[in-house]
């Protein structure tokens, strides 16, 4: 029988090669052993919601909180699940009375709630908790760093902005390069903007695949529609028809009026010879958009597929 430690090593490997369904088995076997563990119980909320299981990890984190509620790496993760579900309330209730109002931890998890409050609620209240976080971390440069950068902002709402200016004079594969440098710095791992700014870089290189990287990073900070359908288009562009499929399906069928969108639809079913697809999801967008009688035009070109073949 393997120790707790010896699990938890072999846990922490798997989720390093991202081999996060492993990885949970191998924690489910632990949990029989060492029901107690307190690294266990924290790691079954994150591999649940790294496998997308975002309900149940928040139904499981909600109870173990107690148990776990001095856990920076668990406190993290619970905010995560809790902006991932835009539980905008819920947020903000939990870091006043549970962070906030106490010292805990280290300087990181001040600063990963300013982050995330920054994202979630704008600028202002990230600088009201940035300056009550300092009142419990006097010297900590990263605050500080963080509190200069959302006050550069000048009132403009966006650091997208800045960055644009910042870097909009220079060769794109230097700006990447520059900008690859600064996001592994801790302040900006999570920068919201900066990691947009540079998906857009890559798409402008032709470098699809390091678009793609950015994207799904950019949709574990948060949900958003303009990310999902980038990210579906960056499948398309690199080839990887099954990828974009996912991401522009829903927007095909809310907009089928997208010329751009609707051709990218016909194209990917063409390139898997998938008539009988592409007429259930033309027929599905017309059931939702009646009046989108170009669709048509889309299924008759499927006869020429047949021909060629």
């Amino acid at each position: 029988m393997l120790t707790a430690s010896e699990y938890g090593n072999r846990i922490i490997e798997l989720q390093r090669k991202k081999d996060y369904i492993e990885a949970y088995d191998v924690l489910k076997v632990a949990l029989t052993i060492y029901p107690t563990n307190l690294f266990f119980l924290g790691s079954e909320v994150y591999l649940l919601y790294k496998l997308n299981r975002i309900k149940e990890a928040r139904q499981m984190a909600e109870e173990r909180i107690d148990v776990l509620k001095n856990d920076a790496f668990f406190l993290k993760n619970y905010l995560t699940i809790l902006e991932r579900l835009k539980a905008k309330e819920d947020v903000e209730d939990f870091i006043e009375r549970n962070i906030l109002s106490r010292r805990m931890g280290s300087e990181d998890l001040y600063v990963f709630v300013s982050q995330l409050i920054a994202r979630v609620f704008g600028k202002e209240k990230a600088i009201d908790a940035i300056n009550r976080s300092l009142m419990f971390f006097q010297n900590s440069e990263k605050l500080k760093t963080f509190l200069d950068n959302l006050r550069k902002d000048n009132g403009s709402g966006s650091r997208y902005k800045y960055y644009s200016e910042k870097f909009g004079g220079r060769k794109i594969e230097d700006a990447i390069k520059e900008i690859e440098g600064i996001r592994v710095l801790p302040n900006y791992a999570d920068d919201y903007d900066l990691l947009t700014y540079l998906a857009g870089l890559y798409k402008k290189q032709g470098d699809y695949a390091g678009a793609i990287g950015i994207y799904k990073r950019l949709l574990t900070l948060k949900d958003s529609e303009f990310t999902r359908k980038m990210l579906g288009y960056a499948y398309y562009k690199s080839g990887d028809y099954e990828g974009a499929l996912i991401y522009l399906k829903d927007f095909f069928l809310k907009d089928p009026f997208d010329h751009f969108l609707y051709s990218a639809i016909y194209r990917i079913f063409k390139e898997r010879h998938d008539s009988e697809g592409l007429h259930r999801i033309v027929n599905e967008a017309l059931g939702i958009n009646p009046s989108a009688n170009h669709l048509y035009g889309l299924l008759s070109r499927t006869r020429k597929w047949k021909s060629s073949t």
